[in-house]
């Protein structure tokens, strides 16, 4: 009986790390936040994160762009972990960064119907009122205000550009 409970745990944790890596937000999305800051998460990306839609989520103040990136808490460990990896606790220039990489993030819960409240801040740093547009990138989801989507900063064609010569690096590096 003990045997069962031992492979079960393993099961089961193999199972969610591969449910985990399966994890791929994409699309776009337009949504409203209403006058508390509140947002509903699309249904389409609250069904991609499947049971860790239970668990908090991340708001981080992107740093390229006036925009907010939302993050499972399982994916955020990861990141947090390796970020802390290279820093020295007792280095004062690294303690700087790891303060400002804490106050550009925060912790929510996600209501069971997707409602998201976003803080006043963050709704300030990323310019956003009323209307919203939610983007799938990957394994994070980025808010934008309406209108700001299609600012990234490139054509199509830079993109197919950029894309070509970030191929040939990798090709070039083997």
């Amino acid at each position: 009986m003990a045997d069962f409970g031992i492979n079960s745990y393993f099961y089961t944790t193999i199972r969610n790390q591969d449910l985990y890596s399966m994890i791929e937000f994409a699309g776009t999305y337009n949504a409203t936040i209403d006058d508390k800051g509140r947002i509903v998460l699309p249904s389409t990306f609250k069904k991609e994160m499947g049971e860790l839609a239970l668990e908090s989520l991340v708001i981080e103040k992107n740093l390229h762009k006036n925009c907010l990136d939302f993050h499972p808490e399982k994916f955020w460990k990861d990141r947090v972990a390796d970020f802390k990896s290279m820093l020295d606790p007792f280095d004062e220039d690294d303690d700087a960064l790891l303060q400002f990489f804490y106050q550009n993030f925060v912790k929510v819960t996600m209501a069971s119907n997707g409602r998201i409240n976003i803080p006043a801040s963050y709704l300030k740093y990323a310019n956003l009122e009323k209307g919203a547009e939610f983007i799938g990138m990957g394994e994070s989801i980025r808010l934008l205000a309406s209108g700001k989507i299609n600012n990234s900063g490139m054509t199509k064609a830079e993109f197919l550009l950029k894309l070509k010569e970030k191929r040939q690096k990798k090709l070039e590096s083997k």
